[in-house]
C-alpha cells in the first residue's frame, strides 16, 4: 500500500474499524506491528495497551502470549460476572483486579504505543501523515474509551470517546520529528 493510493473521505473523517477498514486498517490496535518499550517488546499495540493494566508479572506474560490482540484484549477484561467477556478474563480467573489508577493513565498508555508504533515503523508514520488533518476515528460501536458511540450511548455512559486522540498524538509527534 502506497499514500499516494489513500483516498481521504469527502467527510474529512477516517473510520478506520468498519467504514475505511480496507484502506486504513493500519491505524488500528490490533494492526500486526511489533513494539518495543520499556525494555519488552509486544506483539501489537493492543498488546501493550492490555498489558499495562497490571503489574503483575504473570499477568503481563499471559497477555504477551496471547496468540491475538483479540485474545489479549479477552484477557484483560474487568472481572465482572455480569459481562460476557469477563468469562476469558486472567483477572476473573485469578482473582484480581485491575491497577487502580488504570482510569487515569490509560490514554497516556495508548498514546506511547502509538507514538511507539508510528516511530519504529517508518512506512506506517509515512501512512499515517498522509492522512493529512483528517479526523481519525474508529468507528466501533462496542469499544467503550476509544470508540465512536452512539450519541445516547455516550451521554448515557457519561463518556465522550476519545476517538483516535492517540492516533492524532502520533501524528503529531510525526510531524515534529520529520521537520526536525
Amino acid at each position: 500500500m502506497s499514500p499516494d493510493r489513500f483516498t481521504i473521505p469527502a467527510d474529512n473523517r477516517i473510520l478506520y474499524y468498519r467504514r475505511d477498514a480496507e484502506m486504513f486498517g493500519f491505524l488500528s490496535h490490533f494492526h500486526p506491528a511489533p513494539i518495543f518499550v520499556d525494555g519488552e517488546t509486544w506483539l501489537t499495540t493492543e498488546h501493550y495497551y492490555q498489558a499495562q493494566k497490571s503489574h503483575d508479572p504473570a499477568y503481563r506474560q499471559a497477555i504477551r502470549e496471547a496468540a491475538t490482540p483479540g485474545r489479549a484484549k479477552r484477557l484483560s477484561a474487568v472481572p465482572d460476572p455480569a459481562r460476557l467477556t469477563a468469562k476469558q478474563s486472567w483477572f476473573r480467573k485469578n482473582a484480581a483486579l485491575p491497577r487502580p489508577d488504570w482510569r487515569e493513565v490509560k490514554l497516556g498508555v495508548m498514546r506511547c504505543a502509538d507514538l511507539a508504533k508510528f516511530t519504529q515503523h517508518p512506512e506506517l508514520a509515512k501512512w499515517l501523515l498522509a492522512t493529512g488533518d483528517a479526523e481519525l476515528i474508529e468507528d466501533s460501536a462496542s469499544e467503550p474509551y476509544l470508540g465512536d458511540r452512539p450519541r445516547w450511548a455516550r451521554v448515557k455512559l457519561g463518556r465522550t470517546g476519545n476517538h483516535g486522540s492517540a492516533r492524532k498524538a502520533a501524528r503529531g509527534g510525526c510531524r515534529r520529528r520529520r521537520r526536525g
